[in-house]
């Protein structure tokens, strides 16, 4: 335990307090509870969601603090999306935080087809392989598929901090 927080140790050996942190519009709660949450739980992945967010808390606050302190963003792109505020907020703060870490933080799930509006640097998502469009009428062989690929992708995101000078010096000092 570090300042508080449960410690994850991935393999380059940099910390999150979750693996996951999920965005998504309320139109797809059940989906995100009976299939998102159920899954990520059996992979065991710790995941902070837009549930966790207490009420009369900053918004910005809350899901930039949490963002900071996970590995990653699953944006779960739907109809209705852009109309969840906090899934906008967390589109917003996942950039800002990708730009400080100098690496790319998100990976999209698609729900209703093709919908990558709304997503700033949508292009870039599709270009680098960081979406995946779940098979809603998929059969059980496409949603297996569909969890191995997801997995696969999420793991290939390398959320390890960049080393600063000061992190350099300090490890120098340790060796000394």
């Amino acid at each position: 335990m570090r300042n508080g927080y449960t410690v994850i140790q991935n393999s380059n050996d940099w910390s999150y307090k979750y693996h996951v942190y999920l965005a998504y519009s309320y139109e797809v709660q059940k989906f995100i509870i009976e299939t998102v949450l159920t899954k990520l739980s059996e992979l065991e992945y710790k995941v902070f969601s837009q549930d966790d967010i207490i009420p009369g808390l900053n918004l910005c606050s809350v899901i930039g603090n949490a963002i900071h302190v996970s590995r990653c963003v699953l944006l779960v792109v739907s109809s209705e999306c852009e109309d969840s505020i906090e899934w906008s907020i967390a589109v917003h703060m996942a950039n800002e935080e990708a730009i400080q870490r100098r690496k790319p933080i998100t990976l999209a799930l698609l729900y209703d087809g093709h919908c990558v509006d709304g997503i700033p640097g949508a292009e870039q998502l599709i270009h680098q392989d960081y979406f995946i469009d779940f098979p809603r009428n998929g059969s059980e062989h496409e949603i297996t598929a569909f969890w191995a690929d997801f997995e696969k992708k999420l793991i290939s995101i390398d959320n390890t901090a960049l080393e600063t000078s000061m992190t350099c010096l300090a490890r120098s000092n340790e060796r000394s």
